[in-house]
């Protein structure tokens, strides 16, 4: 499954949308994420581990790698 797809289900079922993450991004990270920008990363793949790993804690998830 394609990240972007994930975290969506994940935002969904917790209340949540890509502008309140990518808002919590930019005040973490001291840099400006805009939801285009994060938009586009998540679309086309091009999203960091670290950016993931700071989401995933906006979000209050846990990030797991797992073998195919």
């Amino acid at each position: 499954m394609r990240i972007v797809t994930e975290l969506k289900e994940v935002l969904y079922q917790k209340g949540l949308n890509l502008k309140y993450v990518s808002e919590e991004l930019s005040k973490k990270l001291n840099k400006s994420y805009s939801l285009a920008n994060l938009s586009n990363k998540l679309r086309n793949e091009t999203i960091t581990y670290r950016e993931m790993k700071i989401i995933a804690e906006i979000i209050n998830c846990k990030l797991e790698l797992t073998e195919k």
